[in-house]
């Protein structure tokens, strides 16, 4: 259950990893590269600049109505305002992102590799292969795939496997994936409302269908935290006009 909490965790904050690749092999012959986007990209390091804005790759921007707010159990108790909460939310992410993900690679077939830790207090790092792939739509746009049987196979509890599989199935024709390019050293991949919303219409049917039975202390109060949160997207969602979640990797 600690993946599948996890994965709908960073499916709130992060909705282009939470996709499925189908059995599409991007053909070495038929594939179009966007060589723009090919090589090594690094998590950047989190901090502030010179305003005292939260800087690193998690980029999330979002607008909407001013009565839009939101609450999380045990951090904000109060109802707070999303326009505010959206901003804070990047200086907690990048913290966190930068000590589990070191870098992305984007190949000229169409693969995709990270370097990454389970745990942020491991000393190794590993690299994950086939996990990922990717197809150029444009210069500004991939279309991009997860492998399903990959992700879930070390999951052994059959409940939780079907679970983590029907959720990743709703998109096995794959994540738009808008492309920008910041500075010639950076490149910004980003999800917009409309890939999100969906996402988070099936996002609150799931979370209310989990039983907590068999969770221990700790993942049930990461599970309550990420319930209530959950439940409070879709009218967060009805009340926003633009919505952007995604990173922004250096050479």
């Amino acid at each position: 259950m600690k993946k599948f909490i996890y994965l709908m965790a960073m499916v709130c904050t992060l909705g282009f990893f939470t996709a499925c690749s189908s059995d599409d092999d991007n053909d070495e012959k038929e594939f179009v590269r966007n060589e723009k986007i090919e090589g090594t990209w690094k998590v950047q390091e989190a901090g502030f600049d010179a305003n005292g804005n939260s800087t690193g790759s998690v980029v999330l921007k979002w607008e909407g109505s001013d009565d839009a707010t939101i609450t999380i159990p045990g951090f904000i108790d109060a109802p707070y305002p999303v326009k505010d909460a959206i901003k804070m939310a990047p200086m907690l992410l990048n913290t966190q992102l930068r000590s589990v993900l070191q870098d992305v690679t984007f190949n000229e077939k169409g693969q995709i590799s990270a370097t990454y830790k389970e745990e942020s207090d491991d000393k190794d790092w590993k690299l994950a292969n086939d996990y990922a792939s990717y197809q150029v739509v444009n210069e500004n746009m991939i279309t991009l795939f997860l492998n399903t049987t990959k992700i879930t196979e070390d999951i052994d509890d059959a409940q939780e496997k079907a679970m983590i599989t029907n959720m990743l199935d709703q998109f096995k024709t794959g994540i738009p994936v808008h492309v920008s390019y910041p500075a010639a050293d950076k490149v910004y991949f980003y999800v917009d409302k409309d890939f999100v919303a969906p996402i988070i219409t099936m996002l609150y049917a799931q979370v209310n269908k989990i039983p907590t039975t068999g969770m221990d202390k700790d993942d049930l109060a990461k599970f309550k935290i990420l319930k209530s949160v959950v439940n409070q997207l879709p009218t967060i969602m009805e009340k926003t006009t633009k919505f952007e979640a995604g990173l922004e990797l250096i050479k």
